[in-house]
């Protein structure tokens, strides 16, 4: 069945029949083989289509879910094992600087910028198999973690329950790309990741609105530090302050081959996307083109309103794809290094 109705997918590609037939078990929770490839049986054009329902599918479900990781990683799964390192060494006591950008011209082409790391609460299922009472569970214990911001002068903020905020606030900072869209996403609707919408989900933000965290949008929680124009240092500094805060409130899941585990496979190891919105008005007209010059440096490009959208003023936002199999610090660096060379392809086109 499943060979027949899926098109495009990684998971039309490693799901024969035989296989199909072979992935009858059910993880602790009650997942099947079914949950997970579903919405690449609903999406068609889905490139990946493959979701974790729970921690335990990825290896209860192992002959899918490997080749779909290797694939889309890059990695070799019988060697692969997880790495993290948040900062570099010290060197004579401080920390390295970020390499700065080669020419002036490319900080007007950066308008903002944003990395944010996905978790897993350990105890509870992803998104998909919440049950409404587990879901609203999950919140109020990720919501009682949060008070350890308040000694925190820059970390301290308010939470807001999607059920409590008006309709005006919603819209108004989905526009500034500070929370994120009402169910929208049909890949990640098919996996259950809109069920119960919207109880249980809400935000966390400082008054600057340059950290925030998400609860219970895709991941369980995704933490996010953000800023205006080319400002990667501070904004990392930021979010390392704020993950090393919150790993001492709530366990999260880590696998020793995996790293950090999530909801969609493509944001597991480090869960980390580190990002910029970017103008670029000459090699935003060829977009397979800036698809292929992003994959050949290991970086991604999407439209600013989602990941399933296109841009429609040549501003992008544009990513590291790899998460897994580098450090934090690696990928940091191979995303800041990777936007300059776009930049100097845009600035020479």
């Amino acid at each position: 069945m499943a060979d027949e109705v899926v098109n495009n997918s990684l998971v039309k590609k490693h799901l024969n029949a035989d296989l199909w037939k072979a992935l009858s078990n059910r993880t602790s929770f009650g997942t099947t083989i079914y949950d997970c490839i579903v919405s690449a049986i609903d999406n068609p054009k889905s490139k990946v289509g493959l979701y974790a329902l729970d921690a335990e599918a990825y290896n209860v479900f192992a002959e899918i879910f490997e080749p779909v990781i290797a694939e889309y990683h890059g990695v070799d799964i019988a060697t692969l094992k997880s790495v993290h390192k948040l900062m570099p060494d010290e060197v004579d006591g401080k920390v390295p600087e970020l390499p700065p950008l080669e020419d002036s011209k490319f900080e007007d082409a950066i308008l903002s910028t944003r990395v944010r790391v996905g978790r897993t609460v350990k105890g509870f299922p992803m998104a998909g198999k919440l049950s409404p009472e587990k879901r609203v569970e999950l919140e109020q214990k990720i919501v009682a973690s949060l008070k350890a911001f308040n000694d925190h002068e820059e970390l301290k903020g308010t939470y807001t329950s999607l059920n409590a905020m008006s309709e005006e606030r919603k819209t108004e900072l989905v526009q500034k790309h500070l929370l994120f869209n009402d169910g929208e996403d049909d890949c990640l609707r098919s996996a259950g990741g809109y069920n119960d919408w919207p109880n249980g989900r809400g935000i966390f933000m400082n008054d600057a609105e340059t950290f925030l965290i998400w609860v219970n949008e895709e991941d369980h929680i995704r933490i996010i530090s953000m800023e205006q124009g080319a400002s990667l240092k501070s904004v990392w500094e930021r979010l390392v302050k704020a993950i090393t805060i919150m790993q001492e409130q709530l366990e999260f899941v880590c696998d020793e081959k995996y790293g950090y585990l999530t909801f969609c496979p493509t944001n597991i190891g480090t869960g980390l996307r580190a990002s910029v919105h970017i103008k670029l008005p000459n090699l935003g007209q060829n977009k397979p083109a800036l698809d292929k010059m992003c994959n050949d440096i290991n970086l991604q490009a999407r439209g600013c309103d989602g990941e399933h959208k296109e841009t429609t003023d040549n501003i992008y936002d544009i990513s590291n794809k790899v998460r897994i199999g580098c450090t934090e610090w690696d990928l940091i660096n191979t995303m800041w290094t990777g936007i300059q060379t776009i930049l100097k392809s845009e600035t020479s086109a």
